[in-house]
């Protein structure tokens, strides 16, 4: 009887034990600000090659070829026409997949206290057609393989302008 009680007993802690370990994968599989794929507002022609390794931006290498600055420099044309009516920053996330194209693009503005604030959608609109039509990204690499990753690209505006790219 007390056999039947003690198995029992170690086949629920087992059990319990198991159902903890797959609802801890799954809550921790993902990271925070991790993009997921909206229907509503992505391109579905972009694709990742691996939707369940997508490298961060801040563990890889992916940029754009030749730094920032060339970002800036080839953006020059559409930075200097733009102007806002607030200053602050202006972020966006994106993914660079593993063959260069970009896609799935996040935007967040904050005023300069660091508190969100909304900027003119339609030069938003500008500003990130202008950053996907960027062609020279650098692919991240790992193991002779390439791979997805994340980039944000940070644009500082001060006194109605883009004052910096970062």
């Amino acid at each position: 009887m007390l056999k039947n009680k003690l198995n029992i007993f170690l086949l629920v802690s087992f059990l319990l034990a198991v159902s903890i370990t797959v609802w801890l994968d799954y809550k921790v599989k993902d990271n925070v600000g991790d993009i997921a794929f909206n229907d509503k507002i992505d391109n579905p022609d972009f694709k990742v090659c691996n939707e369940n390794n997508i490298f961060q931006y801040y563990s890889s290498k992916s940029n754009y070829q030749n730094g920032r600055k060339e970002i800036e420099k080839e953006l020059h044309e559409t930075i200097k026409e733009l102007t806002f009516e607030k200053s602050g920053l202006i972020t966006f996330r994106f993914i660079i997949n593993c063959n260069g194209e970009t896609g799935r693009f996040r935007l967040k503005g904050v005023n300069t206290e660091l508190k969100d604030t909304k900027f003119d959608s339609e030069k938003l609109q500008i500003l990130q057609n202008a950053v996907q039509n960027l062609k020279n990204w650098r692919i991240v690499t790992y193991n002779n393989k390439t791979n997805d990753s994340y980039f944000v690209l940070n644009f500082k505006v001060e006194q109605c302008k883009i004052t910096d790219v970062f």
